[in-house]
C-alpha cells in the first residue's frame, strides 16, 4: 500500500494568453501522506490555488496541464493518474466530491443563491453514496450538526444569505466532508472570516481529520494558520516550490530568502509591536514567459547578480526532509520548461 494520498510529480500548468504563455504552475512536486496536513503558503499570484484546480482537474480555460502526472492512490490497485482522464468524463465525476472534496475561499460565491444549504448538500450525497431517498434528509441533518450548526431541521431550509459567513463556511465543510473523502482541499477556508470564527473552523477541521482519517492539503497565505494546522508546509514562488519542510523546520530554520522575508513580515506582540513590519518590497511578478533565472530574483536582498539571474536553481534536500531551491546552498540547477 502507498504511503500516500495523492502525488503530484512534475506539474506545470499554464495558460496561452495573446501576450504569451503564461507558467502558473511550473513544475511542482509533493506528496500528500495519509492522514496528515500538507500545507501551501504563499503571496497571491503564486499558483497555490491554480495547483489545487489542477489536481481535481478544474483548471479555468484557457488553462492547460502540460506535463507532469497527479497520481490518486487506490487500495491494493495502481494509482490512478488523474492528468490522464476526461476533464469532463464520468470518471473525474466520480471522485470529485467523493474521494476528492475542496472548499473553496468564498463560500458566499461558490455556494448556489437559489438552492437550500440541504439541497446543496444532499446532492453530493445522492450522486456518491448508496443512501436511499428516505435517508438523504437525516443524514444531511446530521452532518450539519456535526460541523456546529445549531438546529440542523431549520438549517437544512434555509438559503445561503439567510447564514452568516461562519455558518457558510461550516455548511460548505458539511458538503466536503458528506461523502467521506480521503482528501480534503481547503482553499484559504477562513480567509474572510474574523479570528474568533477561524479558530473555531481550524479547530473543527482538525476534530474531523481525526474522525475521517483523512488527509488535508491546506492553502493559505497565512503563516499564524499554517503554524496551527500544518504538519508539512510547501512554499510556493512564482509556480514553483521553494521550500518545503516540517512546519517546526520552517519555523526554526527557515532556509529560502523568501520564507525567511515572510516570518520576518508577521506583526509582534510586545515591547518592538510599534515598529513597522520587514515588508516584501514588490510584488509577485507575472509568470508570463518568464525568464531562466531564479524567480525571487528580482525582490531578494541576497542575489547573486550573474548566478541568479542565469539560472533557475533545483530543489535540493539540505537536511532532511527539508529541501530548498536556492543558489546560496546548492550550484545546482533545473532545465528550464520550453
Amino acid at each position: 500500500m502507498n504511503d500516500y494520498v495523492v502525488r503530484v510529480e512534475n506539474l506545470r500548468t499554464q495558460f496561452a494568453l495573446d501576450e504569451g504563455i503564461l507558467k502558473a504552475v511550473d513544475g511542482v512536486d509533493f506528496n500528500i501522506p495519509r492522514k496528515t496536513t500538507v500545507g501551501v503558503i504563499g503571496e497571491s499570484g503564486c499558483g497555490k490555488s491554480v495547483t489545487a484546480q489542477s489536481i481535481l482537474r478544474i483548471v479555468p480555460p484557457p488553462g492547460i496541464i502540460k506535463t507532469g502526472r497527479i497520481l490518486l492512490s487506490r487500495n491494493g490497485d495502481e494509482p490512478m493518474d488523474l492528468v490522464a482522464l476526461d476533464a469532463r468524463g464520468a470518471e473525474i465525476r466520480s471522485i470529485r466530491g467523493k474521494e476528492i472534496s475542496m472548499i473553496f475561499q468564498e463560500p458566499m460565491t461558490s455556494l448556489s443563491p437559489v438552492h437550500t444549504i440541504g439541497a446543496q448538500i444532499a446532492e453530493a450525497v445522492r450522486l456518491h453514496t448508496q443512501l436511499r431517498k428516505n435517508e438523504i434528509r437525516p443524514y444531511v441533518e446530521e452532518m450539519i450538526a456535526k460541523v456546529g450548526i445549531s438546529d440542523p431541521g431549520r438549517r437544512f431550509d434555509e438559503y445561503p444569505h439567510q447564514l452568516s459567513g461562519g455558518m457558510r463556511q461550516r455548511a460548505m465543510i458539511a458538503m466536503a466532508l458528506s461523502c467521506n473523502p480521503r482528501l480534503l482541499i481547503a482553499d484559504e477556508p477562513t480567509t474572510a472570516l474574523d479570528v474568533t470564527v477561524q479558530a473555531q473552523i481550524l479547530e473543527l477541521m482538525r476534530t474531523l481529520q481525526e474522525q475521517y482519517a483523512m488527509s488535508i492539503l491546506y492553502i493559505t497565505h497565512d503563516l499564524g494558520v499554517i503554524a496551527e494546522i500544518a504538519d508539512e508546509v510547501n512554499v510556493m514562488y512564482l509556480g514553483r516550490v521553494v521550500e518545503r519542510a516540517s512546519a517546526i523546520d520552517l519555523f526554526e530554520n527557515p532556509l529560502h530568502p523568501y520564507t525567511r522575508r515572510l516570518l520576518k513580515s508577521i506583526p509582534k506582540v510586545g515591547r518592538k509591536a510599534r515598529v513597522r513590519l520587514d515588508a516584501i518590497k514588490g510584488t509577485v511578478p507575472i509568470p508570463l514567459n518568464p525568464k531562466p533565472q531564479c524567480g525571487f530574483f528580482s525582490r531578494c536582498p541576497e542575489a547573486i547578480d550573474g548566478t541568479c539571474d542565469r539560472a533557475i536553481p533545483a530543489l535540493v534536500e539540505m537536511e532532511p526532509k527539508h529541501h530548498v531551491r536556492c543558489f546560496l546552498h546548492s550550484d545546482k540547477t533545473e532545465e528550464p520548461d520550453e
